[in-house]
């Protein structure tokens, strides 16, 4: 597969189920992927708090959930639920070619 100038290989689509969030590493940072129908979205896997793996964490109405603390982040946009304060989970743009997708070549999140 030709990957496009700026992007880079993150995963195999088919690998990844509807609404099962699945960790790779890119540029020393972990990632978490969903895919929600022909739709993948990629936030930073970590929690801002105390850096647990989010992927181990619920997906519930659009929220996610984060295992160790419960601090949810909407997925839409990354933002933080009520009851914590912190700051929003990083946004990567996403693309999907030949199968595959594709994350910023460097990693760089959406503003």
């Amino acid at each position: 597969m030709q990957t496009p100038a700026g992007w880079q290989f993150a995963i195999r689509l088919e690998t990844l189920t509807d609404g099962v969030p699945k960790d790779v590493l890119i540029d020393r940072h972990l990632v978490l992927l969903l895919r929600d129908g022909g739709e993948v979205l990629a936030l930073q896997g970590t929690c801002p708090h105390q850096f647990a793996r989010l992927s181990q964490g619920s997906i519930v109405r659009g929220w996610l959930e984060c295992p160790h603390h419960r601090a949810r982040f909407r997925l839409a946009d990354g933002a933080c639920g009520s009851g914590w304060q912190l700051p929003p989970l990083k946004r990567y743009a996403t693309l999907l070619h030949e199968g595959a997708v594709l994350l910023p070549d460097p990693l760089v999140p959406l503003s």
